[in-house]
């Protein structure tokens, strides 16, 4: 508004100057057009002066703007003038007038021209026939003119003033009016940026400031409802963490060996908490107890019910002797706290490791499968047992009976929830199912318990692909040693002291490490690194270059097969001493690798008499190193990476291998 105002006082001011030069323009040439009328009579007669003087005198006294006004004859003699003493002299014009622009119309032989100080206008002096007989002149200062001009501009810019502030006014208290609604959205904003999301914001505007306050209470009622939703959240986020940590508390910490029979489970919680349940006890006469169990439902809700089943199972499992009397009696006591569409499938089994025999029963569970070593064929056992809550009214008795198995030395059995067999593809439309169970477990049977755990969860997840698992996965393995050979593998997993999970902790605190980087060229560090840290004083000529062919070759197929030749993806190397000695006998090296699960064919074997075999040069590069080592065993995908275990044996010899005698022996590189 100011700057309209400005601006059209700006023009308004520029025109008022141009009229006012016009009109004084016109006054000054009109006094000298009506002196120049009156002094034709004047100049013909004989004494002009005597007509000119007064009325001369009384133009430049009134007003006393003029300068001067004066009448010349035609040789430019001043026959009039307002001082009598001038009569007769000649005019002379003031200095510097130049013509100037001229707003007004001019007749023949006028003219208005100006200089620094004065604006002069002539006018011709005419006889009756026309003739020129002489002129006047008359002259305002300029003065009088920019004088005038102040005035009218100073009139002008008080008009603009008072317009501007008038506009400046009404301006402030109009946006008053509008910022009021305003103040009471940022009162609201600040409410809630505080929290306060209970006070809505008050505008009857039908502007579009009362829709922004009717959005802004739409929002801080669905900031509270997020707000709510958020607290319920951190409360079921609270449930499940609690859930999973007495879920977890009631799993066994670690597996149990008794008389030669190996116990070992694995437990993988779902996205939420499930209510899977296993666990391996000692029950009186030298028995063990073995239980799993999984209840519908996820949850706390579950996980109070698994609870339960381990609170009654504690309570009860050394006064029964049969596993069906044992399910019974739970069910009596468990059905009655069970909500309607609540069930527990549970199997429960007593092993007697003496005898090797394992009397079991299932309410409803999994079918157990049990791998037979002496005929490689697995063999599957249902019972006809309804879970525990199913169906009320004494009917879950008549369905429980006592199975009874022999087990053999290198038999198997597993025991698993339904999270395992019917964990789904990346497709989502087929499951795991129990024949790709039975092949995991018959392919790494002849490996122990930990083996059997491994495979089963390295076939799973290539089956699952990156998907979490839909439900919790539990596993429990039983293996029988007995009086067949174990092998490293076994050795390694029927202790937990010795399992490579255990083995691997004990290293981190006191066993001595070497990173392996770069691929293939940086396995050339082997050597120092066992001269430098394993120091083995127990070891000389060939002994020690075994040991280190074995290594090598250990590291090659991490470096190719494993890592697909990327030398950027660490290895770690690991020197675990035994707890009585230094000696390389009786420590553990470990390799640890994050690349591609590997687990070797323990059925394949390699004659090295055979020329075609020599001839090939590829293939037995784990030959070399089972010919090399005592123990040698492979934990592929466990929760700390990919681990394999070498226990090394210098008094042992490898049948069909040469080894020239010197000091020094480059080991053989693999594919």
């Amino acid at each position: 508004i100011a700057a309209v105002v400005l601006g059209v006082g700006g023009f308004a001011e520029r025109n008022a100057r141009e009229s006012l030069t016009r009109e004084i323009q016109a006054r000054l040439l009109l006094e000298a057009q009506n002196l120049a009328l009156t002094s034709s009579g004047a100049l013909l007669s004989d004494f002009p002066e005597l007509t000119l003087a007064p009325i001369l005198s009384r133009m430049v006294e009134h007003p006393k703007q003029l300068a001067f006004a004066t009448v010349v004859d035609l040789d430019d003699v001043i026959r009039g003038h307002a001082d009598p003493r001038r009569i007769g002299e000649p005019f002379e014009p003031p200095d510097g007038l130049l013509p100037g622009e001229t707003v007004v119309g001019l007749a023949p032989g006028e003219w208005v021209r100006r200089n620094e100080t004065l604006l002069v206008a002539s006018a011709p002096v005419l006889r009756p026939g026309g003739d020129r007989i002489g002129s006047t002149y008359v002259a305002l200062t300029r003065l009088y003119m920019d004088q005038a001009i102040a005035r009218a501009r100073t009139k002008q810019l008080i008009f603009v003033v008072a317009i501007t502030l008038a506009a400046i006014v009404v301006s402030i208290a109009f946006v008053s009016l509008l910022l009021r609604p305003i103040g009471r959205i940022r009162e609201g904003l600040e409410r809630i940026g505080r929290g306060e999301l209970e006070t809505p914001v008050d505008l009857r505007n039908r502007t579009e400031l009362g829709l922004l306050a009717k959005t802004m209470n739409e929002m801080a009622a669905k900031l509270k409802l997020a707000r709510e939703e958020h607290v319920e959240k951190e409360r079921l986020a609270h449930e499940v963490e609690l859930a999973r940590e007495i879920q977890s508390s009631l799993l066994p910490s670690e597996g149990l060996t008794v008389g030669g029979c190996i116990l070992a489970g694995a437990h993988r919680a779902a996205a939420e908490v499930g209510g899977d349940y296993y666990d391996v006890f000692r029950l009186p006469r030298d028995r063990v107890g073995i239980v799993i169990a999984d209840v519908s439902g996820k949850g706390l809700a579950g996980c109070l019910v698994t609870s339960m089943l381990a609170a009654l199972l504690r309570a009860f499992r050394d006064a029964e002797t049969s596993p069906s009397a044992l399910l019974m009696r739970l069910e009596q006591n468990l059905s009655a706290n069970l909500r309607r569409g609540t069930f527990v499938t549970m199997f429960y089994g007593i092993l007697d490791p003496a005898s090797r025999t394992l009397v079991f029963s299932s309410a409803g569970h999994s079918p157990l499968f049990v791998y037979r070593a002496a005929t490689r064929i697995g063999e599957w056992y249902r019972t006809q047992g309804i879970p525990m809550g199913a169906v009320r009214g004494g009917v879950f008795a008549a369905t429980m009976t006592d199975e009874r198995i022999e087990l053999a030395p290198g038999d198997v059995a597993v025991q698993y929830t339904d999270g395992i067999n019917e964990s789904f593809d990346v497709t989502g439309e087929s499951q795991f199912g129990f024949e790709r169970l039975a092949d995991a477990v018959t392919a790494a049977a002849g490996n122990g318990c930990s083996a059997v755990i491994d495979s089963i969860r390295r076939r799973m997840a290539e089956w699952a692909g990156d998907q979490p698992p839909f439900d919790d996965e539990t596993l429990l393995v039983l293996s029988v040693d007995g009086d067949r050979r174990t092998s490293g593998s076994e050795q390694l997993s029927s202790s937990p002291r010795l399992s490579p999970l255990a083995l691997l902790g004990r290293a981190r605190e006191r066993g001595r490490r070497l990173a392996l980087s770069g691929g293939f060229d940086g396995l050339v560090g082997i050597r120092d690194w066992i001269d430098r840290e394993v120091k083995p004083n127990d070891l000389i000529g060939e002994d020690l270059v075994r040991l280190e062919s074995a290594l090598y070759e250990i590291g090659v197929n991490i470096f190719e097969h494993g890592n697909g030749g990327d030398g950027n993806r660490p290895v770690d190397l690991w020197w675990l001493p035994a707890t009585h000695g230094q000696a390389t006998r009786d420590g553990f090296f470990l390799f640890v690798d994050h690349g591609r699960p590997f687990q070797p064919d323990g059925s394949r074997e390699v004659d090295f008499r055979d020329p075609a075999v020599r001839r090939s040069g590829r293939g037995f590069g784990l030959e070399i190193v089972r010919a090399a080592v005592k123990e040698l065993s492979f934990h592929p995908a466990t929760t700390e990476g990919n681990i394999t275990v070498l226990v090394f044996d210098p008094q042992k010899t490898a049948t069909g291998i040469v080894t020239p005698p010197t000091s020094r022996i480059e080991p053989v590189r693999t594919k």
